[in-house]
């Protein structure tokens, strides 16, 4: 199943009922009624239910795994077939990218409250590599948002930490795949930005978008 990645994008409104109901794995439910905020209870409900809808798009029956990274990739309980995922969400989108090879992906609301220019300024080098003309543009938060989508997912993709990226704390030989170039999907929408990053080019397939409404009443 190697060679190929479809790209899920999920939105959930204010006015969509999420509860337990959405969760059709144990494993979920159990962790549900653990959480108490309300709002996290819903978060969590919406990307798990996102998830579940769209591994079952390729295998009717699933595990969940982990390889020594932390990274996760899914089992099919016929026949053994494995492949890769990685999921992330902000606000009222989430999205599932889902591969035949390994992969992180990101995704960042628009609007946000925290200054994305000064933290990409601070923490990554290639952006402040950008040329001041850019910089004095009014793209610039444009150029920061993708930055630091592209780093969240290269991060997913190695399963390192946010920490040890930002900061170095990894050791030099201890992730060699870290020091290997990604290529990169960009998605820009609207009200989001998403980043793809894979090791190897390879085919997308498809870029699907959901809404919530239809994922828990199919």
């Amino acid at each position: 199943m190697a060679g190929w990645t479809d790209i899920w994008i999920a939105k959930i409104k204010e006015t969509d009922e999420v509860s337990i109901l959405a969760l059709s794995r144990e494993a979920d439910r159990k962790r549900y009624e653990k959480i108490i905020p309300s709002k996290r209870k819903r978060n969590f409900a919406f990307r798990r239910a996102v998830l579940n809808f769209v591994l079952q798009h390729y295998v009717d029956s699933y595990s969940i795994e982990r390889d020594a990274n932390g990274k996760p990739y899914v089992i099919s309980h016929d026949n053994n077939d494995k492949f890769h995922f990685s999921s992330s969400s902000s606000e009222e989108f989430c999205v599932v990218a889902v591969s035949g090879n390994r992969i992180g992906a990101d995704l960042e609301m628009r609007q946000q409250s925290v200054d994305l220019i000064s933290i990409c300024e601070k923490y990554l080098p290639a952006f402040i590599d950008i040329s001041d003309v850019w910089k004095e543009s009014r793209i610039i938060k444009q150029l920061a948002m993708c930055a630091w989508c592209r780093m969240e997912s290269f991060v997913k993709l190695n399963g390192l930490t946010l920490h040890k990226m930002l900061f170095g704390s990894q050791t030099k030989g201890q992730d060699n795949h870290a020091e290997r170039a990604s290529s990169d999907t960009v998605i820009s929408g609207r009200e989001f930005v998403c980043v793809v990053s894979q090791f190897d080019d390879t085919e997308l397939k498809n870029i699907y978008h959901v809404a919530f409404e239809k994922i828990h009443h199919e």
